[in-house]
This record gives structure tokens, sequence and C-alpha cells, in this order.
């Protein structure tokens, strides 16, 4: 390091910008809640189109399937197992949040009565008879404090004959606010402590790091505060956003940092010759978060949003805050980095070239037929380690009764009335044909509520349906009547509990097979909602963002890529390149069989924006080169050797730090992390090796 560089102090601009970033910093930390929120509008808002359905349902019923379901294994007719049932039944009760508790000792005489019961069999008592489930119905806006209570009691109370494992759409909500929570705060953090440590490997001046540290930090920290402002909060795809920010904006830094040390100018002359490029790399950056503006599902949108605005932010801060560190080094040798290491790496892999390239062709060959069997409707028990104890909870309850709610509410062609005897035997033959589907759980609708009547001596003395309904609908029997026909008596509603963990087909399909089986029995669907439902639009939209919108910005990039080239031909080798990265990313998604959530979905679109950026700046170090050396021979090779050293760069800084994602607990992070990685590996290589062998003639 220069002498002169190792004594100077910072000057009064770059102090500035240091009392600047502590108070944006004061300001997240004091007024931006960075919470994740997973809650009940986990898939859309509920001003989104397909969550219309659900307000229809919640305006003609009364809803209770908000709910937990607690599978207590052992042996059901004990009187110790009944004892502890009641017991964690009546502390559950108590707690805040809790609308009602149903289980073998609240509900149902007795075990063997909740046998033989067609109500409570199917809500109750897996076909096994090992165990019993405890159905705790939730009150709206549910607390992560009585979710904890749940889990807390349930841990305290397993033993050997007595094993509890929990269920239920409140508590996988839950499990995923909290493994989001724990990665943004500590891979967050740790990636960019990597990323520090790469930088200051490759560049060897603190300056450069405290700059990079303080543009990043502006940039993070300015995104969110504007996106509170606009009252957007961290949710289940921005929790992610942090260190795609911090992504964005070292990519800037670092192509503006070569270009000062090689292009042998002042720091003013490197920004106008960097500009150019980051601007066009940014705008291209924008159009894709924006692109998801337009898509149904609210997590998408959020992260279109908020996108959008950290682009621009990162745009922003790297050339108005990070130009003034590299005005402190007088001397670029104190920005010197290892080059006999970028030199000998170059040669090594610039000789392998031609079977680096035959290697990404054939991966595209491969993958490509596997574009058409993405699996981007997963389980939510996806969401959790196979091996996880909240897997292995998941999977046992969903496979003993199902776990995912569907509701199905029905009608006649003719509007007829369903409180008929009548009616009552059509909808029980459509009971039957419903628990005959092999995803289908159990289901619980009018009839089996009439057929629980009637098992009464009481309610038998009312014969007919009409009468029992409404006696049923008395504040005494807690107005069940609401929750399973309509006030006119013309639609009735069937629930039906999903089983999601060995589902083989998409949910839609199965949705539209439980469609045919009620029209096949002489009824209308009239409606259909429940988060079964709604996971199966969210992953239609999953597909439509990664199809449409991804066609839409590869064509929106042959435009700026025009206006880059200024040629019609390199504008059809930068779309052409640029291309291949989805499509190995994805076809290799789909050769694998690799659940696509809709958390890590949108890291092919994040591997794209690092692929266009490395474009861009070769196109414009080409142009540089021509204006410059208009005989330069082998010019490919000349601009190659220079780009290699930001580009490589670059991608170990994105690669240090979304490696870390490797190491979380919470798949959805580890594929996301793991998608970027290999996408960015692959534009290195096709911004390199293949677009300019596409451009050899040139």
């Amino acid at each position: 390091m220069h002498k002169k560089d190792k004594h100077s102090i910072l000057s009064k601009e770059t102090w500035t910008f240091v009392f600047l970033t502590i108070l944006s910093v004061l300001t997240l930390v004091s007024f931006v809640d960075l919470t994740p929120h997973v809650d009940e509008n986990f898939f859309f808002s509920q001003d989104d189109p397909d969550y219309q359905a659900e307000h229809k349902i919640s305006s003609l019923f009364t809803r209770e399937d908000s709910q937990l379901i607690i599978s207590a294994e052992g042996d059901i007719y004990s009187d110790v197992y009944k004892e502890k049932v009641s017991y964690l039944c009546t502390i559950i009760s108590d707690l805040t949040g809790v609308s009602s508790v149903k289980s073998i000792t609240s509900g149902p005489k007795n075990v063997s009565d909740a046998v033989k019961s067609p109500l409570w069999s199917r809500l109750l008592i897996p076909e096994n008879q090992k165990s019993s489930n405890i159905i705790v119905l939730l009150k709206t806006g549910v607390t992560k404090s009585l979710i904890s209570n749940i889990e807390n009691l349930i841990d305290s109370m397993q033993y050997d004959n007595f094993k509890l494992r929990i269920s239920g759409f409140p508590f996988i909500a839950e499990q995923i606010r909290r493994s989001l929570s724990f990665d943004l705060r500590v891979f967050s953090t740790i990636a960019l402590i990597f990323f520090a440590i790469v930088i200051i490997l490759i560049f060897h001046s603190w300056r450069i790091l405290l700059g990079m540290v303080l543009t990043c930090a502006n940039a993070y920290a300015i995104t969110f505060i504007i996106a509170e402002l606009l009252g957007l909060k961290v949710g289940i795809l921005t929790a992610n956003l942090a260190t795609i920010i911090f992504v964005l904006t070292l990519s800037h830094i670092v192509f503006l940092t070569f270009n000062w040390i090689n292009m042998h100018t002042t720091v003013h002359d490197a920004v106008r010759a960097t500009l150019p490029a980051s601007f066009w790399s940014m705008f291209t950056t924008v159009l894709g978060f924006a692109s998801l503006l337009f898509v149904k599902a609210k997590p998408l949108r959020e992260l279109g949003t908020s996108g959008t605005i950290g682009t621009l932010i990162a745009f922003i801060t790297v050339y108005s805050l990070y130009p003034a560190f590299l005005r402190l080094l007088k001397h670029k040798k104190a920005a010197t980095k290892p080059k006999p290491f970028f030199h000998a790496s170059f040669k090594l892999v610039d000789k392998y070239r031609h079977i680096i390239i035959i290697l990404i062709v054939g991966i595209v060959l491969i993958t490509i037929p596997n574009l058409w069997n993405l699996n981007t409707n997963p389980s939510l028990i996806s969401y959790f380690a196979p091996d996880s104890k909240i897997a292995e909870g998941l999977r046992y309850v969903d496979q003993n009764g199902g776990s995912n709610p569907l509701i199905v509410v029905v009608q006649t062609k003719t509007r007829d009335s369903l409180d008929t005897k009548k009616a009552y035997q059509s909808l029980w033959k459509l009971q039957e044909a419903l628990e005959k589907h092999k995803n289908v759980g159990s289901v619980i609708s009018l009839p089996t509520l009439l057929v629980e009547g009637k098992r009464s001596s009481f309610f038998k003395c009312l014969a007919t349906p009409k009468r029992i309904l409404k006696a049923l609908e008395s504040p005494k029997y807690n107005q069940i009547t609401k929750s399973f026909i309509t006030k006119d008596r013309r639609r009735g509603l069937f629930f039906l509990r999903m089983i999601d963990s060995n589902r083989d087909i998409h949910s839609l399909e199965v949705i539209d097979q439980i469609k045919k089986i009620v029209q096949n029995h002489g009824y209308i669907p009239y409606l259909i909602g429940g988060s079964y439902a709604l996971q199966a639009q969210l992953a239609r939209h999953i597909e439509s963002s990664l199809i449409v919108g991804l066609g839409r910005l590869i064509a929106l990039f042959s435009l700026v890529a025009l206006i880059v080239s200024l040629s019609l031909r390199m504008m059809t080798t930068m779309t052409f390149s640029i291309s291949i990265i989805p499509l190995c990313i994805i076809g290799c998604v789909g050769f694998f069989r690799i659940p696509l959530d809709i958390i890590s979905a949108p890291a092919s679109n994040v591997a794209i924006a690092m692929g266009i950026d490395f474009i861009i700046h070769i196109v414009y170090a080409y142009r540089r080169s021509k204006k410059q050396r208009p005989k330069l021979p082998q010019r490919w090779l000349h601009i190659r050797k220079l780009m290699w050293e930001p580009i490589i760069s670059s991608l170990f800084i994105i690669c240090s730090g979304f490696s870390i994602f490797f190491f979380s607990l919470f798949p959805p992070t580890q594929r996301f992390g793991g998608a970027i990685v290999f996408g960015t590996i692959l534009a290195a290589i096709i911004a390199l090796f293949i677009f300019p062998l596409l451009n050899r003639k040139d």
C-alpha cells in the first residue's frame, strides 16, 4: 500500500457521507419494521381478483377453516390418553386467540361414539385409529405468540405413548416467517461480511472497502425506508431483498473501480465511461422487476415494487457517493489487485474455453425438454427440510386425514333448496364420491351434519332435514348450520382436508377433478376456496411470471441491446446470449425435479440481471476499443482479457455472498441462493466466451 494512502485521512465529503449513512441506518432501525410478514394473506392480498371467491364464501357462510390440527398418537381408548387430551384441550381453550377446541373429549360423547359418528370420525379419528385429532379453531388475526404458546405446551407434553404433532396453515405460515426472519438477520449479515472480505482481497484498500460498505448500507436503508413510507411490509419474497440490493450495488462498484484502474484516467472520466453501461444495466433490471407489478400474486408484486425501488436507489447511491472514496486514492497502486492470479486464471480457462462452450450447449440441449416438467406447485411441506421435526409432523397429519383446506360451495342447476330429504340423499352420494378421491383426506359437509343430527334422540323426533337444520342454527349448537348452508338453503358447503404430500399432479388438476365429481352428481361448483385453492392459483402465477415475465423481459432487453450496440447483428447475439441463462437455470430445475416455490422462483430474474450487466459492460468496452484503436488485431481476445478481472471479481463477490444461503435451514432460501450462484456463473461464462464467439467476425 502506498505511503500517502496509508496516512491520508477522509475528506470532508466522505465524512459527510459517513454521517448520512449513520443517520440512514438509525432511521431504518428506529422506524422500519424488518420482521417478515407471513399471515392469512400469504398468497394474495384481500383486494386481489383471485381472493374474491374467499370474500364471497365468507359472506355466505360462517368460516371455521382457520385452524390448527394437533395429532395425538397413542392408545385412543385408554383412560390415560383421554386425560392427557382433556388437559391439553383445557389449557389451549384458555389461550387468547382461540375460538374453540374440538377433540374426543370435547365434542362427541366418548371415543366409541366418535368412531361411530359420520361427523366426528371424519373430523377427529384417522382410519388406522392410532391417533386422534385436536382441532383448534382460531380467531382472525392470529399472533405469533399464540403459535409459540401452543408449541411450548405441545413440547412439554411429549411422551413415548403420547406423541403430538401439529399442522394447519397458521402454523406453517409462522414457521415460514421464523425461517425468513432468521435468514434475513443472520445470512444477510454474513453475506455482507463475505462481500467485504472479497472486496479487500481484490482491491487491497480499506477506503474502497469503506466506500463499498457505506454505499451498500445507504442503498439498503433508503430502499426499505421508502418501502415503509409506501406501506410495503417485508414479505415472503422481499425478505431476501437485502442481499439482492447488495449485489446490484456491488456490481456497479466493481465495474466503476476497474474502469478507473484499467483506463489510467481520473475518477471523473471513469464515471463518464462507466455510467452509460451502468445506466442500461440498471434500466433492464428495473424492467425485470417492473414486469412483476402486473402479476396477480401479492408476493410477486411486492418484490416487483421493492426491487424496482432498490435497483434505482443502488444506481443513484453508487454514482453519488462511491466516487468520493475513489478520489481519496491519489495513487492507483493503493487499489492493486492480484494480477498474476487473474492472468494465470484467464490463460487456463481460455485454453479450455471450447470445452466450456460445448458443456453449456449440452446443458441447454439436455434440459430444454424439462422446461415443461417444472414443479411450480410443490407441497407446503417442501418449504421445510425433509428430515426436520416440522416436516415429519406435517407429513403425519397430512397422510392421516389431510391438512390443507379446500372449500367447495355447491348448488343445483335450478337452485333448488338443499334442506329436503331428496337433496340430503343426493348430497350424501356426492360426499362419498369426494371421499374416494386419492387426494382427499376427509370431508365435512351438510349431509354429515344431518347424519350426526339424526343420531341424537332429540333430533330424531324433528324428522325432516329442514327442522334439524333450524334447530342446529340456534346459539346452543354454535349456529353450526350457518357454516354449511346458506340462509336461503340453496347453497351448501363442503369442507375438504386435502392430502398434499403425495400429490403427483398439479393441484389445479386435482381441483378440476373435484369439480367434475360435483358436476357428475348434478351440482354446480359455485365457489372454490381455501388455502389449497389459493396455493394452486399462486403456482399458476409463478408459471406465468416465469414464461410471460421472462419473455417480456428478454423482448425489452432486445430493444436496449439495439440502443447499446447500435447494431442489429449484435442485438441478436446479445438477446440470444442472455436467453441461455433462464433456459439453463429453469431447465436444470426441471431436470432435477427441484421444487420451484414462490421464494426461489425469482432467482432466474436476478441471474439474468447479472448476465445483462456483464454483457452490456463488454459491449461498451468493445465500442471504446473500436473508437480508440480501430485497427487492433484480435480485438475480442483483448476485450475478454480486459473484462476478465471485473467480471470474475464480480462473480466471486456474488457467489461468495449467495453461497452462504446453502447453510440455511430453510430449503427455499437454499434453492434461491443456489439458483443465483449457478445463474451468475453461467452469465459470466456466456458474457466472456459465448457472446464474443458469436461476434468474432466484427
